[in-house]
C-alpha cells in the first residue's frame, strides 16, 4: 500500500530507536528494531539510526533525533533527556514489546523485571514519554492506561523467501523451534505428539532448540527426528524452510497471551502450514481453516495433524492462503508509513512545524561515518565497537567480579571521557566512590551515577555526604520519586525515622495517580 502524497513532501524526519543490549541476530531485535528502521527509511524523507542503550553516542543522538523510540529501556538517566526533548519539541515514544510484569521463571530476565523499583521505573517511562507503542493488541489493552496516546505496531516480514514447490512430498515434516521461555508449552504436547509420529509411516520431527529441550523427545529414534542447532535468524529461516506443517504451541498464560504473532507470519513466509494454539496473538490474526489452523486441545492438534497427513491438497492450499496473507498485510517494506504517518502526527498535534528539515539528513550522514556504522540505504546500524563490546561483556559477567572489573577498566581506557564503565564499573571495583565520582565529573545530570555515591557514602557512614548526594540525584528531574525514596530508607536507616516517613510521603505524592490507583 503506497502513503498518501501529503505524507512524502513532509519535512524530512530522523527516528532513532534505542534498545537495551542484546545479540543482533534475535528474533525481538530484528523485528522490533532491524525491521521497523528498514521499513521506515523507505518513506520519503525518512532516515532511521539504531544503537543500543550502551552505544557510545546515545546521548548526542537521544537529544538530536526528531523522533526517540525507547525499546524496554529501564534507565533513570534518560528522564532528563525526555524533559530536554519535550522543552524543545521533539517526540519521544515508549515501546513496550513484551508484558515484563508477567515474565516465566525460565526467563533470564525475570529477576531484573520483578524487581519493583525497575517495573515502576518503565512506568514512569512510559507514562512521561509522548506515547507508547506496543508489539500486540493485548498489550495494549494491559498496558494502555500508562499514556493517553498509544498505537499497536504488529511484527512484519521483512523479506519474503521464494514461493516454494508445492508438489506433494513422499515424506511428511512436521516441525517447531523456540528457546526456553516455550518450555512449558512444547512439553504439554510432546508425548502425544511422538505417539502421533510414530504411529503413522512417512512423517518426521524436525527441532531447532537447545539440547535440553530437543531430550524432551528423546523417545523418537533418529530417523524419526532431525535436530538443529540454535542459530541466526536466517538460520532459523532455514530451518524453517524444511516444514510442511510448523507447531506453536502457546499456553494461555498472560505472557503469552501478549505475544505477537511472528510464528504465524514465519510459517506463512515459507509457505510452512500454520498450525497454532488458539491463544492471544493468533486469535486475532489467524482465520482458522484458511491462512492456518487452531487448536483448542491436544486431541484437536492430533486430528488436525490427521487430515493435514491424509489431505495434502488441504495443507497445500493453507500454506498459499497464508503467504499470501503475509504479502498483502504483513509486508514491512509496505507497512513502515504506518510508523512515520503516527510520529508525523504527533509532531501536527503536539509540537507544530518545528521539525530542523536537512539537518535530520546530516546527522545521519555524519553517523553512518563512524566506526561500526552499517548502512542500508537511508538506515543505518550503529553496531558495537570495542567499547560496546566490553560494557556488554562486563554486565553479563557482574557475577564475576574480578572478570567484569576487567572489561569494565579496559572499556575505561578505550573511552576514558565516557560515564558508562566507571558506573557500572564501580560495583565491581577496588574504589567505588572514586569510579563514581569520576562518573559524575563526566556526567553531572546521571541521576543513576549520584544515587551508587550516595549509598558508598551512607555504607561510609558520611552522613552528609550521603545526603548531599540524594539531593542531587533529586535535583537532576524533581519530578522523579525514587531519589526522594532511596532518601528515606537511608534516614531509616540511621535513626532518623520521622524525616524518613516525610520525604517519603512527598515521594509517593510524585507517582501519577495513573500508575499508583494500579
Amino acid at each position: 500500500m503506497k502513503p498518501p502524497r501529503t505524507w512524502e513532501n513532509d519535512s524530512p524526519l530522523l527516528v532513532v530507536q534505542v534498545d537495551v543490549p542484546q545479540e543482533e541476530n534475535t528474533g525481538d531485535y530484528y523485528y522490533r528494531a532491524y525491521a521497523p528502521g528498514i521499513g521506515m527509511a523507505q518513506c520519503e524523507g525518512v532516515y532511521t539510526l539504531n544503537l543500543t542503550n550502551v552505544h557510545r553516542m546515545k546521548h548526542e543522538l537521544m537529544r538530536r533525533a526528531d523522533v526517540l523510540v525507547l525499546n524496554n529501556i529501564c534507565d533513570a538517566d534518560i528522564l532528563p533527556i525526555v524533559r530536554e526533548r519535550k522543552k524543545g519539541g521533539k517526540i519521544t515514544i515508549y515501546e513496550l514489546g513484551d508484558d515484563l510484569a508477567d515474565m516465566p521463571v525460565s526467563y533470564s530476565l525475570k529477576a531484573f523485571y520483578s524487581d519493583p523499583k525497575n517495573l515502576l521505573l518503565i512506568k514512569r517511562l512510559a507514562n512521561y514519554c509522548d506515547a507508547l507503542q506496543f508489539s500486540s493488541p493485548e498489550l495494549q489493552r494491559k498496558y494502555g492506561y500508562l499514556n493517553a496516546v498509544s498505537e499497536v505496531f504488529p511484527n512484519h516480514i521483512l523479506e519474503m523467501p521464494a514461493e516454494r514447490n508445492e508438489e506433494s512430498a513422499q515424506e511428511l515434516i512436521v516441525g517447531w523451534g523456540g528457546s526456553f521461555g516455550h518450555l512449558e508449552d512444547i512439553k504439554k504436547i510432546s508425548g502425544p505428539l511422538m505417539d502421533w509420529i510414530l504411529s503413522r509411516n512417512g512423517v518426521r520431527l524436525h527441532l531447532m532448540c537447545a539440547e535440553p529441550l530437543r531430550r524432551i523427545f528423546d523417545r523418537l529414534p533418529e530417523s524419526r527426528l532431525r535436530w538443529f542447532l540454535p542459530g541466526t535468524l536466517k538460520e532459523y529461516y532455514r530451518f524453517v524452510s524444511t516444514l510442511h506443517i510448523g507447531l506453536a504451541p502457546l499456553e494461555d498464560t498472560p505472557f503469552n497471551r501478549s505475544r505477537s504473532d511472528i510464528k504465524f507470519l514465519e510459517y506463512g513466509a515459507h509457505g510452512v502450514v500454520p498450525l497454532l494454539q488458539a491463544t492471544g496473538p493468533y486469535l486475532v490474526s489467524v482465520q482458522d481453516g484458511k491462512t492456518g489452523f487452531l487448536y483448542k486441545s491436544v486431541d484437536e492438534l492430533l486430528s488436525i495433524l490427521n487430515r493435514l497427513a491424509t489431505e495434502p491438497s488441504m495443507r497445500i492450499e493453507a500454506a498459499r492462503a497464508a503467504r499470501n496473507y503475509v504479502l498483502s498485510e504483513r509486508d514491512q517494506l509496505k507497512r513502515g508509513y504506518e510508523r512515520v504517518a503516527f510520529y508525523r502526527g504527533l509532531y501536527a498535534a503536539e509540537n507544530g512545524p518545528r521539525l530542523r528539515g536537512k539537518e535530520a539528513e546530516d546527522l545521519f550522514e555524519e553517523c553512518c561515518k563512524i566506526d561500526g556504522a552499517q548502512r542500508s540505504g537511508k538506515n543505518a546500524f550503529l553496531r558495537a565497537t570495542n567499547f560496546e563490546s566490553l560494557l556488554t561483556n562486563g554486565l553479563l559477567l557482574l557475577a564475576d567480579r574480578p572478570r567484569a572489573w576487567e572489561m569494565f577498566r579496559e572499556a575505561i581506557r578505550v573511552a576514558p571521557i565516557n560515564y558508562m564503565p566507571y558506573l557500572f564499573g564501580a560495583g565491581v571495583s577496588n574504589d567505588p566512590t572514586g569510579l563514581l565520582k569520576k562518573a559524575t565529573e563526566i556526567n553531572p545530570r546521571s541521576i543513576v551515577s549520584w544515587l551508587n555515591l550516595a549509598w558508598e557514602h551512607g555504607r561510609k557512614t558520611n552522613t552528609e555526604e550521603t545526603i548531599k548526594c540524594f539531593h542531587r540525584a533529586a535535583n537532576i528531574f524533581p519530578e522523579f520519586e525514587y531519589p526522594y525514596i532511596e532518601c528515606a530508607n537511608y534516614l531509616n536507616s540511621i535513626g532518623m525515622a520521622s524525616e524518613g516517613a516525610s520525604l517519603l510521603k512527598v515521594a509517593l505524592g510524585l507517582i501519577p495517580e495513573v500508575i499508583r490507583s494500579r
